[in-house]
């Protein structure tokens, strides 16, 4: 009987080149669903409305001393740890009774801005009358009271003010 020498290497068993790939598409998956959810924080439902990128591009890097932090969902801005959120592309409001107010700098644009909800820990903004809708939630503590809550907003004008106004607050 003749023996033929071993070719130099094995071949793969195609098993092996299958659980590779599987780990890397997990690990790929896995990287971007930590990106796009970085802190808990979602998208808005409109968030892929093309007036969003160029609001995001104009936002300021600080609020206040809050540092920009950065964000891998779509339409979302954080500063601080989680401290002021900001999601364009939210549900538009129509007609509403809750607080409108307008809040904007003494020698720029104003946004008309509905307190949309309120606890004893944050308090949620809506800008009425823009499509899409801009949604700022800013939660009290590390020197933001409730009182200073609308401040939060002012440097946030600039850039909110881009989207036009259609609708104004009665």
């Amino acid at each position: 009987m003749s023996s033929h020498p071993s070719p130099p290497h094995a071949p793969r068993r195609p098993g092996t080149l299958l659980v590779a790939v599987v780990v890397a598409v997990v690990a790929a998956v896995a990287g971007w669903a930590y990106l796009a959810n970085s802190r808990g924080v979602e998208a808005a439902p409109s968030a892929d409305d093309p007036a969003c990128a160029p609001l995001l591009q104009a936002l300021p890097a600080t609020l206040g001393t809050l540092d920009r932090t950065p964000q891998g969902a779509a339409g979302v801005a954080v500063w601080g740890e989680d401290q002021v959120v900001l999601r364009c592309g939210a549900q538009v409001l129509g007609p509403t009774t809750k607080v409108c107010i307008p809040v904007g700098p003494d020698a720029g644009p104003s946004i008309d801005w509905v307190q949309d909800a309120e606890s004893d820990r944050a308090v949620r903004f809506l800008t009425y009358g823009r499509t899409p809708a801009v949604e700022v939630t800013v939660r009290f503590g590390n020197g933001i009271t409730s009182d200073q809550a609308t401040s939060q907003l002012v440097d946030l004008a600039a850039a909110v003010g881009a989207i036009p106004q259609t609708r104004t607050c009665l």
